[in-house]
């Protein structure tokens, strides 16, 4: 659906939760005795995948296990979203059936991940979804060179699409290369670029050397230099850490708010604040850091 056509869906409420995020923690689709755990982590969303940790075999069972759980939780409980299998094969058809066929009974679905998305899986998922008057979010997994190349176009297609996450793992088979910072710095440079411009919240790849704790801080504070807004990750001890490294400090914050309450005094001109001149990018900057605090600016 074009991105001025909001509908049923409070466009500004997603991006606002989305851009508060800071951590995703994946927990795998048949290891339902996880999920309680996962969910207790302290990541701002869980994300329950169906796809790349499930077996074919176990598809159908993992996809009926992640549902019931779901049914148990309040939409208030904190954010759950479905990695759903790809929309060109029969799991992924099957999993979005499944979706939708039981939308009234799972209020505690913030929304789906599409994984390898392209801007047509996008547009037919968000249409279905507003068929049903769901109040889903949307996150596209771009892990695919072709997903990379549309990125721009595809980040603009739906008002549900409230993040864009980088998938490096698969994104450095494709090319060839190994899954480090360097090789995929252009990619994940492109895909901030992407979320940013279209006022998206964006997410980098999980740390996957977990005895690594120093090498995982220090592609964190790089990964957040770049522009990431958020992190994914694929064990419990690492949510808190993202979540630490991107909390603003109550100095930064009150500083925040101070540039914008000027701002608006200003009524929207360049103005001063303790000698130093406001324009439009300190105010942005300001903005953002807010919206990672749930601040509304």
């Amino acid at each position: 659906m074009p991105e001025s056509q909001v509908g049923i869906v409070d466009a500004e409420a997603l991006m606002r939760r989305a851009a508060a995020r800071r951590s995703y923690l994946f927990v795998p689709g048949n290891r339902p005795e996880r999920f309680d755990k996962a969910a207790s982590a302290g990541a701002d969303a869980v994300i329950i995948d169906l796809e790349d940790a499930v077996a074919i075999q176990d598809k159908e069972t993992a996809r009926s296990a992640a549902l019931e759980w779901i049914a148990g939780r309040s939409s208030t409980a904190g954010a759950v979203f479905l990695r759903i299998n790809g929309l060109r094969t029969p799991a992924g058809i099957a999993d979005l059936a499944a979706v939708l066929e039981a939308a009234p009974s799972i209020p505690g679905l913030a929304g789906l991940l599409l994984p390898k998305a392209r801007a047509g899986d996008v547009a037919v998922v968000a249409d279905l979804i507003d068929h049903i008057a769901a109040p889903w979010e949307l996150g596209a997994l771009i892990e695919t060179i072709d997903g990379t190349e549309e990125a721009f176009a595809l980040a603009r297609l739906s008002a549900r699409l409230s993040f864009l996450m980088f998938g490096g793992a698969d994104l450095a088979a494709e090319l060839g290369v190994e899954i480090g910072w360097d090789p995929l710095l252009a990619a994940r440079a492109r895909l901030v670029a992407a979320a940013a411009g279209a006022g998206r919240a964006s997410v980098d790849m999980p740390w996957i050397e977990l005895a690594d704790v120093a090498g995982e801080e220090a592609e964190m504070r790089k990964s957040f230099a770049l522009g990431f807004t958020s992190r994914a990750a694929i064990h419990p001890a690492q949510p808190p850490r993202i979540n630490a490294m991107l909390t603003p400090d109550p100095a930064a914050l009150d500083h925040a708010r101070r540039v914008m309450a000027a701002f608006a005094a200003s009524k929207g001109s360049a103005c001063l604040l303790d000698g130093r001149l406001i324009e439009r990018p300190t105010i942005e900057q300001s903005r953002r850091l807010l919206a990672r605090a749930g601040e509304t600016a």
